[in-house]
């Protein structure tokens, strides 16, 4: 080859290279994102507000909470009604005008570099108080979907965080899998997160029609195969989802908001995120690793960074303090070993505990 013909070759390659860099550098960036509770999505104002503080403060993902228990902070079926649902407004939502948050947000957000990846909670349905919810709302359309306890008792909607669907329900799953797909049907949204994709506890699980399907589904009915069923109903709803949200829209992001402790997740929630990840069912988990103690923390992220998943994985940071006990020295040594130990990135729950904290400003980023 010739001199001239080297030098062609060699610009040749450092322009591809640096279009490639520029086609895919957003994958490999760093992930700083913020839970953004229903209650702070309400009005426009709100929203501006959510929006500045995002971008003064360098956040390029914002989760909001556009499904709190079982309802809805959008409009269901807005314009393709492919996917039914059901659904009604959130009580959240006490305006009298048909304000849609999430539409807004993706406005007020488009020409930005933030993206927005819906934040639903799945199997939990009710608040405490079930005189807010509509008398269509699914716990009083389907109360058999319910999941009850070993005495066969229906869960109660003041326990834990509210009633749930019990997963071992295929009804179930058809019915949140069209939510979901509504959603991103009619939004042009980055991704869809999803919260309380798990049982409440080893407590409950024991819904009548759940528990003649694991009958039909076991030859031998014990502890171990108990344990393996429910396992497996949680996450074949979430191979459900996938699947489905990927035909729908191959662009979009699936990730889950789980417990970081993997022992407990699977054994209390039936929550096998390493599996989810490992089998391709989730293109990202979101720790919920919320200790105070900076200790505590890093001995959570140190055995995780064993599993060789950190590109996969956004660590959750608490950044909330009912006392206003925990300093915002500690969320910025937290991010610092999250850095240190080449995880994806970060996220901070929540928005509500950074404005009533005063956190914003203080926080450190780099």
């Amino acid at each position: 080859m010739k001199p001239s013909n080297n030098r062609k070759f060699f610009f040749t390659f450092l322009l591809f290279t640096y279009i490639f860099f520029l086609s895919y550098s957003h994958l490999f960036s760093e992930i700083r994102a913020l839970w953004v509770p229903s209650w702070e999505l309400t009005t426009p104002e709100k929203i501006d507000q959510l929006v500045e503080d995002a971008i003064n403060n360098k956040i390029n993902q914002i989760l909001p909470e556009v499904r709190y228990r079982g309802d809805a902070l959008y409009i269901p079926n807005r314009e393709d009604s492919t996917f039914k649902n059901p659904e009604k407004r959130s009580y959240i939502l006490t305006d009298s005008t048909n304000f849609d948050p999430l539409d807004y947000l993706l406005e007020k957000t488009k020409d930005t570099k933030i993206e927005i990846h819906t934040w639903m909670t799945i199997f939990v349905v009710t608040p405490y108080d079930l005189d807010k919810l509509s008398p269509e709302h699914v716990y009083f359309t389907h109360p058999e979907w319910i999941t009850s306890n070993f005495q066969k008792k229906k869960m109660k909607p003041d326990s834990y965080e509210g009633a749930y669907l019990d997963p071992g329900i295929p009804e179930v799953h058809n019915y949140l899998l069209n939510i979901i797909l509504d959603i991103i049907k009619n939004y042009d949204i980055a991704g869809v997160h999803f919260d309380y994709i798990r049982y409440p506890d080893t407590n409950f699980g024991y819904n009548e029609i759940a528990v003649t399907n694991y009958k039909l589904d076991t030859v031998y009915e014990d502890i171990e195969n108990w344990q393996k069923w429910r396992e497996d109903q949680v996450t074949c709803f979430l191979k459900k989802a996938y699947i489905s949200i990927k035909n729908v829209s191959p662009e979009t992001t699936v990730s889950a908001a789980v417990f970081p402790n993997l022992e407990n997740a699977c054994f209390k929630y039936s929550q096998n995120w390493l599996k989810w990840l490992q089998q391709g069912y989730l293109d990202k988990v979101y720790l919920m690793a919320y200790s105070t103690s900076n200790d505590d923390f890093e001995n959570v992220l140190n055995t995780i960074s064993d599993f060789k998943m950190n590109k996969e994985i956004v660590v959750g940071i608490r950044a909330w303090s009912k006392d206003n006990t925990y300093p915002v020295d500690k969320i910025n040594d937290k991010i610092k070993f999250i850095k240190k130990k080449k995880f994806i990135g970060f996220s901070l729950f929540s928005y509500t505990g950074i404005i009533n904290n005063g956190y914003w400003g203080k926080l450190k980023f780099k």
